[in-house]
């Protein structure tokens, strides 16, 4: 069993976050009561297996884009909706982020199976981005779901997300790696390194308002809570494996 808590916190710490007594307990209590299943030797099996074939592989880092784009779209409107400008602006950068996630996936689609698409296709796969600049400002879709204040459910359920993600970061590296030609490998780093440290990033925010939340309400509500979304989260992605997606 990969211990998912100690493992996140570790790299917490590696970016310099201090510890946070809320939710670094909330999480450890968290994944002890309903212990991830993306966080099982025989989970990151079934992944290694699947990621032999070089065609779901690259059907997989097209589904990454399409994910990523999604939350990117998501994100803003949330931002947007978030009247303190303190998380607004992290959750638009959290945005900004996601839908560059969204090309990077499709760049290495590109880099590591450069003849999997055709050049109108792989232009086709890119708008799966929405685009969003540095300097956009969110504005959120009229009827959107996610047009609200986000709230701390949102924080957590995101937070659930990223840890998941980061995890399938570590497994999808030595597949993508081993698939790519000795000329590319060396972008291609780049691009994982990058992902993983954003990923890591995203993970920090959302562990620190989660923490601000807890202090200024009640954390055993919060507590609560982690626990529920660790285990829906656990229910998706045995839902998920079923189908061999892995995301």
């Amino acid at each position: 069993m990969h211990d998912v808590a100690s493992s996140t916190l570790a790299a917490l710490r590696e970016q310099q976050v201090k510890v946070l007594p809320h939710y670094d307990a909330f999480l450890r209590k968290a994944c002890q009561a309903a212990p991830p299943l993306f966080g099982d030797e025989e989970y990151a099996d079934s992944y290694r297996q699947a990621a032999q074939d070089p065609q779901w592989l690259a059907v997989s880092l097209i589904t990454n884009a399409e994910r990523e784009g999604d939350g990117a779209s998501r994100l803003w409107n949330l931002a947007a909706s978030t009247p303190d400008p303190e998380i607004s602006e992290q959750i638009r950068q959290h945005a900004v982020d996601e839908s560059r996630h969204a090309r990077a996936y499709i760049s290495m689609l590109g880099m590591v199976f450069p003849t999997a698409v055709s050049r109108e296709l792989m232009a086709e796969l890119l708008t799966l981005s929405p685009g969003y600049g540095a300097h956009r400002q969110p504005q959120a879709t009229p009827g959107s779901a996610f047009a609200h204040p986000i709230t701390a459910d949102d924080l957590i359920q995101m937070n659930i997300a990223e840890i998941r993600t980061r995890i399938h970061h570590l497994l999808q590296r030595p597949m993508l790696t081993s698939f790519c030609a000795p000329q590319t490998e060396e972008a291609l780093l780049r691009v994982l390194d990058s992902l993983l440290y954003d990923e890591t990033r995203h993970i920090a925010y959302t562990a620190c308002l989660i923490e601000r939340f807890a202090v200024e309400t009640d954390p055993a509500e919060l507590e609560a809570l982690m626990l529920e979304r660790m285990r829906d989260f656990d229910q998706i992605t045995r839902q998920e494996l079923a189908l061999r997606v892995f995301e």
